[in-house]
């Protein structure tokens, strides 16, 4: 009787000890969250110890969840990819405002790296088990030194205009017909300045930042493809060209940048206008001299 009650309490002690191995042992990974640093839009991030995407490498397994919360004040992208290579398709987020976020379910196992398309210096990894796997990520690798990261700038995937802007009406303004974003202000209006060639912008500015504008050679244009750049009225040479993108970086303050070229043509409903006047004044001209009328009378 003796042995079997003591065989009893050695088996009940074996389950209570796999009971309390077994959470840790055979915890699951479903779902994970990541945020990005605050002030992550300015370079600077990427030298810090938690890195720009916090944290910066996460695990799941198969069927697994990460979401991406956009606690920063300018808007970022998770997208599958490095800045050196591009997007690989995995994945893309699109514009995450600040204040929302953005999920994706991961369906295979694979380390899947990624990176924001507006702030490139921004990046991050993904890593994902098969469901039940042992995790195998020790703590010497998750906070071994970072190599740096050389990138190229790319330019925002975006549609036209941004919901930074808090103007963009009124006649021949531009916010609405070419690709831009901003970090650090506000843009209220682009217009054409057709007598000195250039795209007037003005803005608001609370932080330095920097200016994104892809410009159309519908509006404005460059006969040698080099533009100048003016910040607050002084010439600036703190910009970066690729093709018609430009990169302006503004200190903080900065109310209006004018980007001056070869040629600059207004918006489509400024010339429509100057056609209808100087039409209605034709036909003035004309019914005067030939003394006719276009109203027929009854």
């Amino acid at each position: 009787m003796k042995m079997v009650i003591l065989s009893s309490l050695v088996v009940l002690f074996a389950i209570a000890s796999m009971v309390a191995i077994a959470p840790q042992a055979f915890a699951e990974h479903t779902t994970a969250t990541v945020s990005n640093a605050p002030g992550s839009s300015v370079p600077g991030c990427e030298e810090t110890a938690e890195g720009c995407f916090i944290p910066s490498t996460v695990t799941v397994d198969v069927g697994g969840i990460v979401t991406w919360e956009n606690g920063d004040t300018a808007a970022h992208t998770s997208t599958a990819g490095s800045a050196t290579e591009g997007p690989s398709g995995v994945w893309d987020s699109s514009l995450i405002m600040a204040g929302s976020s953005f999920s994706h379910t991961f369906d295979a196992a694979g380390t899947f790296d990624y990176f924001c398309m507006v702030h490139p210096w921004m990046n991050g990894t993904v890593i994902v088990e098969a469901a039940g796997a042992e995790e195998e990520v020790h703590e010497e690798e998750v906070h071994e030194e970072k190599a740096e990261v050389v990138y190229e700038k790319i330019a925002p995937t975006m549609s036209v205009g941004s919901t930074t802007t808090t103007g963009g009406s009124g006649s021949g303004d531009m916010t609405d017909l070419l690709h831009w974003n901003i970090s650090g202000g506000d843009v209220l209006s682009m217009h054409v300045d057709e007598d000195n060639a250039s795209l007037v912008i003005d803005m608001t500015s609370y932080d330095d930042g920097e200016l994104f504008v892809a410009l159309d050679e519908t509006y404005i244009g460059s006969d040698d493809g080099t533009f100048f750049v003016l910040v607050g009225g002084e010439e600036s040479n703190d910009y970066e060209q690729a093709g018609n993108d430009l990169f302006i970086s503004f200190p903080a303050g900065t109310e209006s940048i004018e980007i001056v070229g070869s040629y600059a043509v207004p918006e489509f409903g400024t010339i429509a206008m100057i056609v209808l006047a100087v039409a209605i004044v034709s036909i003035i001209v004309l019914t005067t001299k030939t003394r006719t009328t276009l109203i027929p009378k009854l």
